[in-house]
């Protein structure tokens, strides 16, 4: 399924997705950012969605999902765009779920998922929105199981995250100095 074409044909679904997820599909493929010349990345892409806070979801050659963080975060998070739209609607805001120590037990990542989980469905009902009922909605619309126990799909992203070669932006100062990220996300 072509959930990018998808959600670009249907505005209403975007905004859906936008609410949700945080992650607002472009009307076009886009390169990545760069920093006006000064940020370089290990792998080639093409931005495919963004988040409010200006972060990048990058559709890589390999057909692999990364992530640059409006804060210099760097890394890859999904297998592929299934994968990705998984995560997205199954463990929205899903950088609340980047602790690494809760990935160590299965139920620890459980109750951690429904912890995360609940505490963004009473914060959102605070803004009155349903997020519980607006992600039924939006996984049902793009054909996705919203699975009971999370800890399955965050184990999926954990590894994604964590596999080689890693997605690795590097910047170069004014000087020619460069840093660049573990391509992790988890290494914070």
């Amino acid at each position: 399924m072509d959930y990018i074409k998808m959600l670009r044909e249907n505005q209403d679904l975007s905004d859906l997705l936008r609410d949700v997820c945080d992650v607002e599909i472009l009307p076009e493929f886009q390169t990545p950012q760069d920093e006006d010349g000064h940020l370089t990345y290990n792998m080639p892409g093409k931005t495919f969605a963004r988040a409010g806070s200006g972060s990048e979801y990058i559709l890589l050659e390999d057909g692999s999902t990364g992530y640059w963080g409006s804060e210099g975060e760097c890394g890859r998070i999904a297998e592929n765009l299934k994968e990705f739209f998984e995560l997205m609607i199954n463990c929205p805001y899903w950088t609340d779920y980047l602790c690494e120590e809760e990935y160590q037990d299965p139920e620890e990542l459980r109750a951690f998922a429904e912890e995360v989980f609940e505490e963004l469905v009473q914060n959102t009902q605070e803004d009155a929105f349903d997020l519980r009922k607006a992600r039924q909605e939006l996984a049902d619309s793009l054909g996705i199981e919203i699975k009971t126990d999370a800890a399955g799909i965050l184990m999926r992203f954990y590894r994604c995250a964590k596999r080689e070669p890693r997605f690795i932006q590097t910047y170069t100062e004014h000087d020619g100095s460069k840093h660049s990220g573990t391509g992790s996300l988890f290494d914070r």
